[in-house]
C-alpha cells in the first residue's frame, strides 16, 4: 500500500504531477550545479526567490501580466458558455458546437483546474455543477480514445479533488458533498475504462465501445500483417491519474492497472540499444516491439514525461526508484544519441541544440511540437534529484524551442519543423530542405517548417514556466509574456481562441484566413494556465 504524506511537497505535486497542473512551488536554497546521480536534499525544486516586492520574487511577479491572462481566461470561457455549454469544444470562428471527446463536455471538465488556480469562482461552480449534475459517462458518442479520455477527463478530476483537498479551492466554492460527487464521477469513469487494460500484456486498448463494454478491435491502430500495436505515450500516460484516484477512493486496483498498463516498458525483457529509450510500437497481444522507433517526440513523450512525475508524487511507492532510474536511463541516452547541435543559426556563431528522433537505422531531424515539453521535464527532474548537467541540457533544449518562436513572422512556433545538424560526419540524418521554399526558410529562420499550425498547444510555455521556478531568471517570464501577446493577437476572434493554419504567412495578425475553426480544450486547460 503506498503511503501518502499530507505535506506542503505533496500538496504541490498533486498539482503539479497530475495532469499537467504544472505548479511546482516546492520551497528550495536554490537549484542544483553538480553531477552527482542523485542529490540528498531530494524535492528541492524551486529557485530561492527574494521577499514579496522585490524584483523576480513569487509574490512580487508582474501582477498586471497575470490579470491580462486571467482575462484572456475569463473570455475564452464566457464565450464558450454563451455558445457550446455542455459541447465538447467551441467553433472559435463560427460560434458553433464541437463533440470531439465524446459529448461529455471536455472543455468544462479539463479547464475546471484552470478556473481553480486563477481563482475564478463563479465559473468554477458553474462547471462542478455541470460535472456532478449533467454528465454520463456510462454513455458516449462513438468510441472513446483511452488515452484523451484518460488525460483530459479523468485526470482533471481526481486533480479538482486533490486541490479540493489541499484547500486551494475554498469549502465555500466547492462544499465537501460536490466533492464527494467529482470523485463519484471519476470512479463511474475508470470503471468504464477498466477493460480496456485487458489484454494479455495489459498495454490499453486505444478505443473502448462504452455500450458493449469492449474494446474497439476493428479501430485500434494496425501494423504491418495487422497487428494491433501501442506506442510508449499510450501505454505510459495512465499511472499519475489511476495513482490519485487509488489514493482518493482507497481501491488500489485502480493503480494495479496503470501499473501493469507501461510494465511492458519500464520492465522491458528485450534489448535497448539506447538504454532507457523503448522500441516502439509494440503488439498489443505479446508486447514485441514491431519496428524500431525511439525518442521523446509525439507517440512517446508524456511516458518518459510519466515516469520522472510518478517517482516525484510517491517517493515511497515499492517501484519509484525504479521509475526515477528508468527516467535517468531516458534522458541521458537522448542526450547522447538524439540531441544535436544545429547548424549556425542567421547571424549567429552557433546553433541550437534541438532533438532528433530515431527510426530504422535514421535519425530523422524533424522535431514537433510537442517535443517542447522535454525542457521542463527534464528542468523538474533535474532539480527535484539533483542533476546540474540535465538542469545545463533542459535550458538548452529550451533555447532551440525559443528560436521556433522568436524567427517567425508571427512570433510563434510552428507543429513540426527540422534543423541542420552542425555536424553529419558520422551521423545518417534523413532530411534536408525538400524545396527552393524550405532552403529559403532555413536561410531565413535557421530551420524549415514541415508543418506550419499552430493548435495552441502549451508545451513551450510549460517549460518556460519550469525554467523560471527553478533558475529564478526572469528572461523566461519575458519570454513567456511574448509567446502569450503573440498568440493572443494571432489567434482571437469573435467567439474565442482558433488554430493557425501558417505561423510563417506574413500576414496582419487575426487575419481570419489564417485561423482554423478549432480550439481544443487544452488552450484552457494547460496553455493558460
Amino acid at each position: 500500500m503506498c503511503v501518502f504524506r499530507r505535506t506542503p511537497h505533496f500538496k504541490s505535486i498533486t498539482v503539479a504531477c497530475v495532469l499537467g497542473i504544472y505548479l511546482v512551488y516546492l520551497w528550495a536554497p536554490g537549484w542544483f550545479s553538480g553531477d552527482t546521480l542523485y542529490s540528498d536534499a531530494r524535492g528541492n525544486v524551486q529557485f530561492a526567490f527574494p521577499e514579496e516586492g522585490q524584483d523576480g520574487g513569487v509574490r512580487g511577479s508582474d501582477a498586471r501580466r497575470a490579470e491580462r491572462v486571467v482575462e484572456t481566461m475569463k473570455r475564452t470561457f464566457w464565450k464558450y458558455r454563451i455558445r457550446s455549454w455542455g459541447f465538447d469544444d467551441i467553433k472559435p470562428i463560427s460560434g458553433g458546437q464541437g463533440t470531439s471527446r465524446n459529448g461529455w463536455g471536455a472543455f468544462i471538465v479539463d479547464t475546471s483546474t484552470t478556473l481553480a488556480l486563477m481563482g475564478m469562482w463563479e465559473e468554477l461552480q458553474l462547471e462542478a455543477d455541470h460535472i456532478v449534475e449533467k454528465i454520463d459517462f456510462t454513455t458516449a458518442d462513438n468510441g472513446v480514445d483511452t488515452f484523451e479520455t484518460t488525460i483530459r477527463y479523468l485526470g482533471a478530476l481526481v486533480s479538482l479533488v486533490g486541490l479540493i483537498d489541499n484547500e486551494v479551492i475554498p469549502s465555500g466554492v466547492l462544499p465537501s458533498e460536490t466533492r464527494d460527487r467529482i470523485l463519484a464521477q471519476a470512479v463511474i469513469l475508470a470503471d468504464k475504462l477498466g477493460p480496456s487494460f485487458s489484454s494479455p500484456t495489459g498495454l490499453p486498448w486505444p478505443l473502448m465501445n462504452f455500450t458493449t463494454g469492449f474494446p474497439y478491435a476493428e479501430a485500434s491502430e494496425k501494423w504491418g500483417s495487422g497487428s494491433i500495436v501501442v506506442f510508449p505515450a499510450r501505454a505510459g500516460s495512465n499511472y499519475l491519474e489511476y495513482k490519485m484516484l487509488s489514493h482518493l477512493s482507497g481501491d488500489s486496483a485502480y493503480v494495479n492497472r496503470a501499473t501493469r498498463s507501461w510494465a511492458p516498458l519500464v520492465w522491458n525483457k528485450y534489448t535497448e540499444e539506447w538504454p532507457g529509450l523503448v522500441d516502439s510500437p509494440m503488439d498489443l497481444f505479446d508486447g514485441t516491439p514491431v519496428d524500431r522507433q525511439r525518442g521523446w517526440d509525439r507517440k512517446h513523450d508524456s511516458y518518459y514525461e510519466y515516469l520522472i512525475k510518478a517517482y516525484i508524487l510517491d517517493p515511497l511507492d515499492r517501484y519509484a526508484t525504479k521509475y526515477r532510474d528508468r527516467w535517468v536511463q531516458a534522458v541521458q541516452s537522448l542526450r547522447d544519441n538524439l540531441v544535436f547541435t544545429s547548424s549556425p543559426l542567421p547571424g549567429q556563431p552557433a546553433g541550437v541544440l534541438t532533438i532528433a528522433t530515431y527510426q530504422n537505422g535514421w535519425l530523422i531531424n524533424e522535431m514537433s511540437h510537442l517535443a517542447c515539453f522535454a525542457p521542463g521535464n527534464i528542468l523538474l527532474g533535474g532539480s527535484y534529484i539533483g542533476r546540474g548537467d540535465f538542469i545545463t541540457l533542459g535550458l538548452g533544449l529550451l533555447d532551440g524551442c525559443r528560436h521556433t518562436y522568436d524567427a517567425t513572422p508571427l512570433k510563434i512556433g510552428p507543429e513540426r519543423f527540422s534543423f541542420m545538424p552542425a555536424n553529419t560526419h558520422d551521423r545518417t540524418y534523413a532530411y534536408e530542405p525538400p524545396s527552393e521554399s524550405e532552403r529559403e526558410q532555413l536561410g531565413k529562420y535557421g530551420f524549415w517548417v514541415s508543418n506550419p499550425a499552430y493548435k495552441l498547444r502549451p508545451e513551450y510555455v510549460e517549460s518556460l514556466f519550469y525554467a523560471y521556478r527553478i533558475t529564478g531568471d526572469r528572461k523566461y517570464q519575458d519570454w513567456a509574456w511574448d509567446a502569450f501577446i503573440a498568440i493572443e493577437r494571432a489567434t482571437e476572434t469573435e467567439f474565442g481562441f482558433a488554430q493557425v493554419k501558417d505561423v510563417t504567412a506574413e500576414s496582419e495578425s487575426g487575419n481570419s484566413e489564417n485561423l482554423d475553426d478549432e480550439c481544443q480544450s487544452f488552450w484552457g486547460a494547460e496553455t493558460l494556465k
